[in-house]
């Protein structure tokens, strides 16, 4: 599995998590007062990196900086959140209905007919196996559409990477996620750079 495959994983991953745990539903807290104003937060200071040393035959990048501030990196985040959302809201209708159906059954057994009690308990039971299957079919639909945009990543950055690399004849590009490294010269990163040919090469072709 290549860097960059590994980098879109930890960043889209958490997606996951919906769909292998079920939906809980919360109830909304009281509404509060009106907080005062606050002064506006100091727009940060772009952090300027000192410039890559010619005589360097190594660089580093951060790979999952490159897909939380890459336009590809942060499309294929919106859309998994979008499917998650999708999914979620799937499951919490269903886990809904179980609940009312066991509440039904927990507060009226002594009201219902024989008839009656065990058609109920049938519909529990049909509705505890949607929601199973829903919940594995949620995960698979994440694994799935994680897997394609890892493979579109990978596809479109790894060849500008590569280009970046040869441009500056580099013997090797290392990931500073799984380098190992305690210190890295800040004009090593070549992932500023990096993030730039990507957003241009992405944004030309829409």
């Amino acid at each position: 599995m290549t860097l960059a495959v590994l980098a879109l994983g930890a960043v889209l991953v958490a997606g996951n998590a919906m769909a292998q745990t079920p939906p809980t539903t919360q109830t909304p807290p009281p509404a509060a007062q009106t907080p005062p104003a606050t002064a506006p937060k100091p727009t940060p200071t772009p952090i300027v990196l000192p410039p890559f040393p010619p005589e360097s035959k190594i660089g580093f990048v951060d790979l999952q900086s490159v897909v939380a501030q890459s336009i590809l990196g942060k499309s294929g985040t919106a859309q998994m959140e979008q499917l998650s959302k999708k999914l979620e809201s799937e499951l919490v209708g269903l886990q809904t209905k179980l609940k009312e159906a066991q509440t039904r059954q927990q507060t009226q057994a002594s009201l219902l007919s024989e008839v009656a009690a065990a058609q109920l308990a049938k519909d529990i039971d049909r509705l505890n196996r949607e929601f199973t299957f829903k919940q594995q079919e949620a995960q698979s639909e994440m694994q799935t559409m994680q897997q394609d945009l890892l493979a579109d990543f990978e596809k479109k950055v790894l060849p500008i990477l590569e280009a970046l690399a040869k441009e500056k004849s580099l013997h090797a590009v290392f990931n500073v996620a799984d380098s190992g490294a305690v210190y890295v010269f800040p004009g090593l990163n070549l992932s500023p750079e990096l993030v730039k040919r990507v957003d241009a090469q992405y944004t030309s072709k829409k």
